[in-house]
């Protein structure tokens, strides 16, 4: 047996090195299935090095924004993959810790007024794309993570959902209107259930001077071609996080590949895109960021 997998560590000295707790650990193990540890002569669980190093880097998937149940079960390879894509520090954008951290604090205090207040007022002076990428996609990452680890309580994290979908309405109702070069159909596979997000890209592109169309979360196929021919959109684009990535859903694309209009592209968005459309000619955007660039590149 390689000495990398050979059960060793107990759980407390997992527990320290990866920061995730004992009982997280544990549910992992029943629910994912991932840890699975050895056994001492006492029956105490014991893991490899091999699996603290995947732990680690499951670590780095959280932070950047995946949910549990798409990175603990999955194997290595899928995970060595998900992890190279995460965008490097230098090329994120630049957020403000002493935002984030103020932000929290007030979360955590259960002061939902003055929460709105704040988020508002960092809106008004960092701008919408700006606040998108440096403030709301950061601190709802943050956020999570935390909750995942138990630091915060469920509520709170939906506390800050309400909140920042009420700031971007707010920013998009107030932006001008007049002629757009770009009308984008927005949608989302079946089974995300991001909302939030979605709303996210609809603000940056419609920061952008794009016409954007939201016909729900998880249209059928023909709803999505109809809307496209209709309204004469030149993009749909679906919004696809490492969760939704399942035979179904290549299934879905597969059939919209087959009937998308001509003259109309379609771009995948979120952290399954490459993945689930790794073998198309689709345009994939692992990162808001570079979804706003192809936008302004736009001809």
């Amino acid at each position: 047996m390689d000495e990398t997998e050979e059960p060793q560590f107990p759980i407390s000295v997992v527990e320290q090195e990866t920061g995730i707790s004992k009982e997280l650990l544990r549910m992992w193990e029943r629910r994912y299935a991932f840890p699975v540890p050895g056994r001492d002569a006492a029956g105490n669980r014991l893991y490899s090095r091999a699996q603290i190093d995947r732990l680690h880097r499951i670590n780095q998937l959280l932070a950047a924004g995946y949910r549990p149940g798409a990175v603990v079960g999955a194997d290595a390879q899928k995970i060595d993959n998900l992890v190279a894509e995460i965008p490097a520090q230098h090329s994120a954008p630049r957020e403000d810790p002493a935002v984030l951290a103020e932000a929290l604090q007030i979360l955590a205090s259960d002061r939902p007024e003055q929460l709105r207040t704040y988020m508002r007022r960092q809106l008004q002076q960092e701008g919408l794309p700006r606040f998108v990428l440096q403030v709301a996609a950061p601190l709802l990452q943050r956020v999570a993570r935390a909750r995942i680890m138990g630091e915060i309580k469920p509520y709170r994290e939906g506390c800050l959902q309400e909140l920042l979908m009420e700031c971007l309405y707010v920013a998009t109702s107030q932006l001008p209107g007049g002629e757009t070069r770009l009308r984008v159909l927005l949608a989302s596979f079946p089974g995300e259930g991001r909302t939030l997000e979605l709303q996210m890209t609809r603000a940056l592109l419609m920061g952008e001077g794009v016409d954007v169309l939201f016909i729900g979360s998880e249209p059928q196929v023909d709803d999505l071609i109809a809307a496209a021919e209709s309204c004469h959109a030149q993009v749909i684009h679906l919004a696809v996080s490492a969760a939704s990535v399942n035979a179904q859903n290549r299934q879905l694309l597969h059939d919209l590949q087959q009937r998308m209009p001509a003259g109309v592209n379609l771009w995948l968005g979120g952290s399954g895109c490459q993945e689930l459309g790794a073998a198309n000619d689709e345009s994939c955007f692992v990162r808001l960021q570079d979804m706003l660039k192809a936008i302004r590149e736009w001809a």
